[in-house]
């Protein structure tokens, strides 16, 4: 997608926010429309991730300049919760290239293929993995913080609202604001993130205006179906920014979302059939997981280096004698070895046994040890799975000019 990732999301969720507080659902016994329509989208992310058994939905994102399609995402996704199974179909417009692409996946494995491709790609799970259909944002680190920037930027909005009941139970909600509506704060931050975002772009530099000054909202509009069940079902909303270049010359930017959430408890996800079809395999493990622990017994080592001169100088070694190990714990030896000439540094060499648990679903692990000397040590050890390599860290300021290097390799007699 031309945006990057979190600007995509900071700009969508900015003219989202000024869009669903003018379709908020009327007010609720004591609670505003606003405070019920956040109630209504927290009741629909937590059903998608924990009530529902299965689902699709369609969603489509695209961003136009002056008129012209810049980038674009429509995305089908289909969810069989129960199953544990899950369906995607993407077709993305980045530019002038087009990108598409396919991807099933179970808790035994996944399938994917691009549509500039005859293969398909199979990845075989050693293990059952988890497959996660939706993730709630509501449940995601900060979104309370996100929360409380949507209430300082929609203000007084909050009561703008147009809403039709409907004989089946469902509702209708519907709003729209004009320039002159929209508070001047929303501005500032749309103006901001349109700049940063815009004002500097390289890539697409013909389809893309570069926005540099005098940005602000021209229009937002928004329409929401809301079932008798208090679920989303449909989205859709429009946001018009206007702004100039260097040279003074005006743009129009507008970002199209639309959202679909449909066959409900009734949708079937089935893994393709690949008979006749180019296919590629591959096994993966679960790497969050230890595999065969006793292969980490042994020793592993890193240098200590300082620079002097200009020129780094090995000065000694680390080493962790690894004597046990299994799928809960890990125990063994730290200490360090400094060569001769070099005993200035050796003064606060460590040497400690340490034993440490593996936190749940993590091959990281804390310990607390005590030296020789009787000082305490408190750190952690991590198995990395992919390199085969240990990385461990000594809580604590770095001592003197020695380089730091936490990853230690395997020694091979």
């Amino acid at each position: 997608m031309i945006l990057k990732k979190k600007t995509a999301m900071i700009l969508s969720f900015t003219l989202g926010t000024v869009m669903f507080a003018t379709t908020a659902i009327a007010e609720i016994a004591s609670k505003s429309g606003y405070d019920v329509l956040k109630d209504s989208l927290k009741y629909t992310a937590e059903s998608a991730t924990t009530k529902l058994s299965s689902y699709t939905m369609d969603m489509s994102f695209v961003l136009k300049a002056d008129g012209n399609v810049i980038a674009s995402e429509k995305s089908l996704n289909k969810f069989d919760v129960s199953k544990q199974a899950a369906e995607n179909t993407i077709q993305r417009i980045d530019g002038k290239n087009t990108i598409g692409s396919y991807y099933y996946s179970d808790k035994n494995g996944r399938i994917n293929k691009s549509n500039e491709s005859s293969i398909y790609y199979v990845t075989e799970f050693t293990s059952p993995q988890e497959v996660h259909s939706f993730t709630n944002p509501f449940k995601e680190k900060g979104a309370e913080d996100v929360e409380r920037i949507a209430d300082i930027l929609v203000g007084n909005l909050k009561e703008a609202v147009i809403i039709t009941e409907k004989p089946d139970g469902s509702k209708e909600l519907s709003g729209s604001l004009s320039e002159s509506q929209i508070p001047a704060l929303i501005n500032a931050v749309v103006s901001f993130q349109t700049k940063n975002e815009f004002g500097y772009r390289q890539n697409n530099e013909n389809l893309m205006p570069k926005i540099t000054k005098d940005v602000f909202v021209k229009e937002v509009t928004g329409k929401m179906l809301v079932n008798k069940d208090g679920l989303i079902e449909n989205i859709l909303g429009t946001g018009v920014l206007s702004g100039k270049d260097d040279s003074g010359k005006e743009h129009t930017i507008t970002f199209e979302l639309s959202g679909k959430l449909y066959d409900i408890n009734s949708t079937k996800v089935n893994k393709p059939d690949l008979s006749g079809k180019k296919v590629e395999k591959n096994i993966e493990r679960d790497y969050s997981k230890l595999t065969n622990p006793a292969k980490y017994i042994g020793k592993y080592t890193t240098d200590i280096l300082i620079e002097k001169e200009g020129k780094f100088q090995k000065i000694g070694e680390k080493f962790i004698d690894i004597t046990q190990v299994d799928e809960k714990n890990i125990s063994g030896r730290y200490h360090e070895e400094f060569a001769q000439g070099y005993e200035d540094y050796a003064t606060n060499k460590k040497d400690f046994n340490f034993t440490a648990q593996f936190q749940k679903d993590n091959l990281d692990a804390a310990f607390t040890s005590t030296t020789s000397s009787g000082n305490t040590i408190k750190g952690n050890i991590y198995l990395d799975q992919w390199s085969g390599k240990i990385n461990l860290n000594i809580d604590g300021p770095r001592e003197g000019n020695m380089l730091f290097d936490s990853q230690f390799s395997r020694v091979f007699e």
